[in-house]
């Protein structure tokens, strides 16, 4: 090496005596040494563990639903349990109960600048959505003691083709091929799963498919219902909404019980209320599953405000796919070749509605951008003027 000449980098650490810097795996793959402090990295390790974590007891509730009220199952030799419905209608004022433990506590802090609804205002927007909402889990509930997990699973996967047809109805959604191509695969994906299945009961499946109608029923008036509250805002955090909604939904399912079920015929002579252990044993069984739901719903909510509409809907179509395998590997359903051609198409059906629903999000936001944008240099214009 000549003299004046800069020594290679490369170099520089054998003439140091040292040995030169090992390619490590994390330098590699163009992430730091400390790439578990990243806050890119941690929010999107937060949001994986909580779409697992709502995976995880959505699941669970499933699967408890169907092992009480199935036709084939039902807990401690006693068959399935009497009124669904009733069941739905208490473990909603459990969850109300819940929620409102949690915020007792401290645990959960209320909006401080969330303004308590009038009477007017929460049978405007509260009551449409709680007894829709209601109506959709007490009747997917009782759908349950007739047809398979799986089977009703795959069938509530049609909810988007309901909530258009209201959005065409409430004219928030045009009528246009996309669209109506979205309605003719997920059409065609339900009518495989029917021909498949080796369990079909009709009225099952008519009271399934009336539910996932109330399913879009109610995302519509929850979509309408936020178009026109500028002059409220926000009902607050998910506990908060879950204390509005709760005692409006227990109320709806419990009409819905006394009108069908004969309680005072019913009750007596099953064996789930049979004696006082049997009532106390019915009782944690009931409060078990609230809890269950409690914490699904809760976790439903944090996804829904820690992520977005289209993580959560992606995120949902792959939970339906959870479901239906754990239906078939915990309780021994039937799954046919015809079933999973069905389940393939429906879920691309909802693939691409959502996918469409991204696009008109995206114009939406751009159209609203530009529209502040002209308005500030409007402003702007009108402030030099004077």
């Amino acid at each position: 090496m000549s003299d004046g000449q800069t020594p290679n980098i490369e170099m520089q650490h054998l003439l140091n005596g040292q040995q030169s810097p090992r390619l490590t795996r994390h330098s590699f793959l163009g992430l730091s040494p400390n790439w578990w402090q990243d806050k890119t990295f941690r929010a999107a390790a937060k949001n994986v563990g909580l779409i697992l974590t709502w995976y995880f007891f959505s699941t669970c509730l499933s699967i408890w639903l169907t092992q009480l009220l199935g036709k084939r199952h039902g807990i401690f030799g006693r068959g399935p349990f009497p009124a669904p419905l009733l069941m739905t209608s208490l473990q909603f004022a459990a969850q109300n109960l819940m929620a409102r433990l949690v915020m007792r506590c401290g645990l959960i802090r209320k909006a401080q600048d969330k303004e308590a609804l009038s009477w007017r205002q929460y049978a405007k927007e509260v009551v449409p959505n709680g007894v829709s909402t209601g109506l959709d889990i007490a009747i997917s509930n009782f759908s349950l003691s007739l047809i398979t997990l799986s089977f009703y699973t795959m069938c509530k996967s049609t909810t988007p083709v309901f909530l258009l047809i209201f959005a065409f109805i409430w004219g928030i959604e045009r009528p246009s091929w996309n669209l109506a191509v979205v309605v003719a695969i997920i059409c065609s994906g339900l009518i495989m799963l029917v021909a498949g299945e080796t369990q079909f009961n009709l009225i099952g499946f008519m009271l399934v498919m009336t539910a996932s109608m109330l399913s879009g029923l109610r995302w519509t008036i929850t979509q309408v219902l936020l178009q026109g509250t500028d002059s409220h805002g926000r009902s607050g955090g998910p506990l908060e909404v879950l204390l509005q909604l709760t005692p409006v939904m227990s109320l709806t399912a419990g009409i819905c019980s006394l009108a069908t079920e004969q309680l005072w015929y019913t009750l007596p002579k099953s064996a789930y209320f049979a004696s006082p252990s049997h009532m106390l044993v019915t009782s944690l069984v009931i409060l078990f599953g609230g809890a269950i739901a409690f914490l699904m719903v809760w976790t439903e909510f944090t996804v829904i405000a820690e992520t977005s509409a289209l993580t959560f809907m992606v995120a949902g179509t792959f939970k339906e796919i959870v479901t239906v395998m754990a239906a078939v590997l915990f309780l021994g359903e039937d799954f046919t070749w015809i079933n999973a051609m069905g389940l393939m198409v429906l879920v691309s059906g909802v693939i691409v509605f959502n996918y469409f629903r991204y696009q008109k999000s995206l114009q939406t936001d751009l159209v609203t951008k530009k529209s502040h944008s002209l308005d500030v240099i409007e402003e702007g214009r009108l402030a030099r003027a004077k």
